[in-house]
């Protein structure tokens, strides 16, 4: 992939700041699909929900991995809304780096 990025979870256009609570880390492919969204739909539901929080939120309760170790997989609306949103299990790039990953038997991550 590539370097990671610093990303604004509540975007500054949306009243963010760039305190350190407000901070993380992402690959540019997440940070670019994030641009400045709070928010997204729900595939399974149709309802809008906020995006996931890593800050405050806790990764497997709301996601977990395909089988194949390829796809990342929503458990829950904000799950589902975050993966649509970001674009977690169907953009090109991503699913190849995760397809060397598993080959080299690094990927997927246990919880």
């Amino acid at each position: 992939m590539a370097r990671l990025e610093i990303e604004h979870i509540i975007p500054i256009s949306k009243g963010g700041s760039n305190d350190e609570s407000n901070l993380w880390l992402a690959c540019p492919l997440c940070n670019r699909y994030k641009s400045d969204k709070t928010t997204g739909v729900d595939p399974e539901t149709n309802e809008t929900v906020r995006l996931f929080n890593p800050r405050t939120q806790i990764w497997f309760e709301h996601f977990g991995w395909s089988e194949d170790g390829l796809r990342i997989v929503g458990k829950t609306p904000t799950g589902r809304a975050t993966v649509a949103v970001l674009h977690l299990s169907d953009d090109a790039d991503a699913l190849e780096v995760r397809s060397y990953w598993v080959l080299a038997g690094w990927h997927p991550p246990e919880d």
